[in-house]
């Protein structure tokens, strides 16, 4: 279900690039007070602002903001059936997804990604393996004495390399903490 609904991520991206090109194509753009493109102010624009006169036009507007919206719908329902299907896996499963999400950068969906995508950690006997086939090791070009290192091999699992390396960003600055002083409580 993590990859179906990484497909449906990648469809959505698809359908809204379609869209806005379509309107691109068109000369229609955003008025001013419009600042982001697919936030509900976006889309009200389009579906009250947005016709033509040409039936074949306004045909393909409504098929491509129908196809947003369903994408929307669906990885809403996907994503419903994630937490529904955590709820229902066995305790240890369960365990490991609470425990992953203590960590930054980590929610529920990134955690579910990683433990569907390694499955049971003592299938890997040390971490430089769990590494290897996650594609998080560096390339070496070596001969003779002379080792050089370059960027990561890339050739292990892409989906569970790309939710690490999305969480990992999470620790790129000092985490922030809240503290309530005692003055400021009272």
């Amino acid at each position: 279900m993590v990859r179906t609904r990484e497909d449906a991520r990648q469809d959505q991206h698809r359908a809204r690039h379609r869209l806005s090109k379509f309107l691109l194509r068109q000369g229609r753009r955003p008025p001013e007070d419009v600042k982001k493109a697919w936030t509900l102010k976006y889309m009200t624009w389009i579906q009250e602002h947005v016709h033509f006169d040409q039936p074949a036009l306004e045909t393909t507007l409504l098929d491509y903001v129908q196809e947003v919206e369903h994408m929307a719908e669906r990885i809403v329902r996907l994503e419903k059936a994630i937490t529904e299907a955590i709820q229902k896996a066995p305790p240890e499963i369960r365990a490991v997804v609470q425990a992953l999400q203590a960590l930054r950068g980590v929610a529920q969906l990134t955690a579910v990604t990683v433990v569907a995508e390694l499955g049971s950690l003592s299938r890997f006997q040390s971490p430089r393996q769990l590494m290897g086939y996650s594609g998080l090791v560096s390339s070496e070009y070596s001969s003779g004495n002379r080792v050089q290192r370059g960027g990561i091999t890339k050739t292990g699992n892409a989906h569970l390399r790309r939710v690490v390396i999305e969480s990992a960003w999470a620790y790129q600055h000092r985490p922030w903490i809240w503290r309530v002083s005692a003055a400021t409580a009272a």
